[in-house]
């Protein structure tokens, strides 16, 4: 059936009508909706095209005569002669003006009720998921009406508020629940700490008729209107008092103008500061004269750019290159964390002082405060006076922090928002970092070898994966990083000059740790021998005929937010506890630890060694003008590397496939014995 663009449907697969209002229209009655949106109540397709057809033809009819008178009245004022024009347009002025002072009336009568409107909110289930955002402000009548429903909600005495909540003008966009609570209090005063005016890049024409004096006055209402609901919605919601930023035609086109202290107690501050808010709405020039009547004026440099916003442009610039999720989050939360304990300060006032402070606070709260339940509506206030109630963040992630920090300050020390990297030298003292880094992570002694691969999962063929298998036979043999083995896919195992390779890529949604670690790793004669070629390309025939319907090597690895190495990395470290191998240091990352150190330990050629292990070579001649290894010579390396000796290779039986895992149209290979494992 053919699809008309007026008509679609929403995500409960009901049908609507919809169709935008010409520019004539919306010149003529600037109140009028931009795109008209009708539900025709209906998901039968057949149906909702005939209702909508109906409803095309009705505002085609009504948009047409519309179009002619307004025609017809901009070629009636364009007629009349110089003085009646401008009759016409001062007349129009007046009433805009009485538009104007009846919006403010109505918007201060907002303010007046800054309690009763908050109590409402937290107190009536049926508003407590909304905010002053999502209510429709746009009219004098939808303003008076909210309000004599909030004085209403406020009645102690009211036993069911529902009646009264169903008549709150909310956006269309924003539906509501039924719910019923009371409300009480009255408050005047808000306080705006700071309120930033820049330059205005669109200044707007001067009206020529009275429609669009009307029209522009009306848009300049709204502006006005939402600059009100968000500094009411900001301190009713947050309890802070916000800071709003604003754009104006003001003094010397190089500088700012900052207001501090912003105080509307009154009917009279809420109609000056207004009046300051529709002049630079509309691009009007605005005086400091005009400014003293509700702050007082501080001339600022032009950069006028939180830390916080700071912060995001780094992120925003550098995020595509941090490839895993839990980097993007982990930086979020530590910027985030910056903005809070800073209180988000301009970036031009940035000092020593606040990352000092910051430093000092960041020691004495929870790690991972975002993610434990116990922590995470909690304000850093709250948290610092239940210190002795929790274990405060480590000192090595404190210093992540300060790394992560220093990083994003340099960069915006480069950029010129700030005047220097005050973190680039600061860093929290401690006792464990004086352990060698080499020492950090343990390599596998000979007799931890043994334990695992003569275990009785490798001899009587008990585990129910298959990396639990094969990853750490991979791991041993090949000294790649865990990560690189548990993204691979069949293609990433092939033959290169006849000889069977692991290709480490960063093909689809694979990723590699640095610049050198994409490369070729020969297979090792081992792992021919225990069967991991024709592992693989049993699975390859499966998926082939479409019972295995993943391309992975390992197909019972499931990605997590760190990776693929998520789950496989507690799995095999809950495997080698439970044979006694508990010592500090000993992880998957030891089989990579082995596999250098049994290299060096035979004098194994170190150049050779890093290229199979994916690490760049600090020799100019070597490795800027030394091109690499031939396959090969890396083969032939690689296969004299024997960490465990042949009578424990000996035991390990071959990984079984699962029973369902068996081709249709080709014959099963004779070395694979199948068994259902679950």
């Amino acid at each position: 059936m053919k699809t008309f663009s007026y008509i679609f449907q929403n995500r409960f697969n009901t049908f609507y009508f919809r169709q935008k209002t010409p520019k004539e229209v919306l010149f003529l009655l600037p109140r009028a909706k931009k795109e008209v949106k009708i539900s025709l109540k209906t998901k039968e397709k057949a149906s909702a095209f005939v209702l909508a057809r109906q409803h095309k033809v009705a505002f085609d009819g009504l948009f047409s005569a519309l179009k002619e008178v307004s025609r017809m009245y901009r070629q009636r004022f364009e007629n009349l002669d110089y003085d009646s024009q401008q009759e016409l347009l001062l007349e129009q002025r007046a009433l805009e003006a009485i538009n104007d002072q009846r919006y403010t009336q109505q918007l201060f009568f907002l303010f007046e009720r800054k309690d009763r409107i908050k109590n409402a909110f937290k107190n009536i289930e049926g508003l407590k998921e909304f905010t002053l955002n999502d209510i429709d402000f746009s009219t004098v009548d939808q303003i008076n009406q909210f309000v004599a429903i909030v004085d209403l909600l406020s009645d102690p005495t009211l036993s069911d508020p529902l009646p009264y909540v169903k008549q709150i003008p909310f956006k269309q966009d924003s539906p509501y629940e039924e719910s019923n609570a009371g409300s009480k209090g009255v408050a005047k005063a808000i306080h705006l700490e700071q309120f930033v005016i820049k330059r205005q890049k669109k200044i707007r024409k001067e009206p020529t008729t009275p429609s669009l004096m009307k029209r522009q006055s009306t848009l300049a209402r709204k502006e006005v209107g939402r600059t009100f609901i968000n500094i009411l919605d900001t301190e009713i919601s947050t309890g802070l008092r916000p800071i709003i930023k604003t754009e104006c035609d003001d003094v010397p086109q190089d500088q700012d103008i900052i207001l501090e202290g912003v105080q509307l107690e009154s009917q009279a501050d809420v109609e000056n500061f207004a009046r300051l808010c529709s002049l630079l709405e509309k691009g009007s020039e605005v005086t400091l004269s005009d400014i003293h009547q509700v702050s007082r004026p501080i001339v600022a440099p032009k950069t006028m750019l939180r830390i916080s916003e700071v912060l995001k442009k780094f992120r925003d610039e550098r995020k595509s290159e941090w490839k895993s999720e839990k980097t993007l989050t982990t930086n979020e939360s530590i910027y985030s964390s910056f903005a809070e304990i800073t209180d988000d300060v301009f970036a031009s006032e940035l000092s020593i002082e606040h990352c000092r402070d910051y430093i000092g606070i960041l020691q004495k709260l929870p790690a991972n405060r975002n993610k434990l339940k116990q922590f995470r509506n909690k304000t850093v206030a709250e948290l610092l006076e239940e210190a002795d109630t929790f274990t405060p963040m480590a000192k090595h992630n404190v210093n992540k922090y300060i790394r992560r920090l220093s990083e994003a300050f340099g960069w915006a020390t480069s950029r010129g928002y700030i005047t220097a990297n005050y973190f680039k030298d600061l860093r929290v003292k401690d006792r464990n970092e004086k352990v060698r880094s080499k020492d950090q992570r343990q390599r596998f002694s000979h007799a931890d070898l043994i334990t695992i691969f003569s275990s009785n999962e490798y001899v009587n063929v008990k585990h129910d994966r298959t990396f639990k298998h094969w990853l750490p036979l991979l791991g041993l043999y090949t000294g790649a990083r865990l990560e690189e083995l548990c993204q691979l896919r069949f293609d990433d195992i092939r033959k290169e000059s006849g000889i069977w390779v692991i290709d480490i890529n960063e093909k689809e949604d694979k990723r590699v740790k640095t610049i050198n670690s994409p490369r070729l790793v020969p297979i090792h004669k081992t792992l021919i021998k225990l069967g991991f070629i024709k592992y693989v390309e049993h699975l390859k025939l499966c998926y082939q005929d479409n019972i295995l319907l993943t391309n992975h090597v390992f197909p019972d690895i499931v990605k997590g937010r760190d990776g693929y190495g998520h789950n496989p990395t507690k799995r095999f470290s809950s495997f080698i506890e439970k044979l006694g191998i508990k010592e500090q240091g000993k992880s998957f990352h030891s089989f990579r630890h082995t596999f250098a150190d049994e290299s060096k330990q035979h004098h194994k050629n170190p150049v050779m060694t890093a290229e199979l292990m994916g690490h760049s070579v600090e020799s100019e001649t070597v490795g800027r003008y030394g091109k690499d290894y031939a396959t090969s010579t890396l083969k032939k390396a690689i296969d004299e590397y024997e960490p465990i000796p042949v009578s424990t290779i000996n035991k390990i039986r071959p990984f079984f496939i699962w029973k369902e895992l068996q081709p249709t149209h080709n014959q099963i290979p004779p070395w694979f014995q199948l068994v259902n494992l679950f």
